[in-house]
């Protein structure tokens, strides 16, 4: 065989050999990073390189989530410590800190997402099917009234928010929002896309499983909403159809 020849075929075996072993890793750091039953569609994407990039990405959005969830649990351990906290409120605060490690750790992604704030909202008084958690921000509370309130050029709607949200509004002045970290900056939470879809859908646990759709119509979250409700749920679930009455 020509000695150029041998070269060629030197470089080929080399450049796919190598081209397989960086396939590997990048499936073994794509499975063990990505959220639950989204890496079991790795085959959607067409590069294994694409794939290690999302898990990265995926990473520091856990991270930055499981910071979210420590810091509403340390919120409502203050303002529960200055209340009256119901019965059972310091086990649910123990299963909210539970699912948030679980949830840091990767296990289970969205099931202890929603499960730790379903935790904290049961703790805060809330999922008695009566008085919603206050939109702008749950770790607020149960709902003291219902405002209007429009998203940016989205169709107006009643919202149940808290007292002092209330009063804030009715002064003229602004709710104050649960924000979140994301690569784009720190926005309200549900400008975040997708991301605080389970986050939500926890604090709202024991209700109306469209309540949410319904509410966030309009904003990047609400794009997202109906789909993640009815893989929750069912389409049973939306005895309305459309999930709901309001529309942008």
């Amino acid at each position: 065989m020509e000695p150029w020849l041998i070269a060629v075929v030197v470089v080929v075996v080399m450049v796919v050999s190598g081209a397989v072993m960086l396939a590997v890793v990048s499936r073994k750091v794509f499975r063990s990073a990505a959220p639950d039953g989204v890496a079991a569609g790795f085959g959607l994407f067409p590069g294994e390189a694409l794939l290690s990039g999302l898990a990265v990405g995926w990473e520091q959005d856990r991270a930055a989530m499981a910071g979210v969830l420590r810091e509403d649990l340390a919120t409502l351990r203050g303002r529960l410590a200055h209340g009256t906290a119901g019965a059972g409120a310091d086990a649910d605060l123990r299963a909210a800190e539970q699912a948030t490690e679980r949830f840091a750790a990767n296990e289970n992604w969205a099931d202890n997402l929603r499960a730790a704030t379903a935790a904290m909202a049961r703790a805060n008084g809330g999922s008695n099917g009566d008085r919603p958690p206050c939109l702008f921000n749950p770790v607020h509370g149960p709902s003291a009234a219902e405002v209007e309130w429009a998203p940016g050029g989205g169709a107006r709607r009643r919202v149940p928010v808290c007292a002092d949200d209330a009063a804030r509004l009715r002064d003229g002045g602004a709710p104050l929002v649960r924000t979140v970290p994301t690569e784009e900056g720190v926005v309200p939470y549900f400008s975040a896309h997708g991301r605080y879809v389970d986050w939500v859908l926890g604090w709202y646990d024991g209700f109306d499983p469209y309540l949410t759709a319904r509410l966030l119509a309009g904003t990047p979250i609400g794009s997202h909403l109906p789909g993640r409700i009815r893989a929750i749920h069912g389409t049973s679930s939306d005895p309305l159809g459309e999930f709901g009455r309001i529309h942008d």
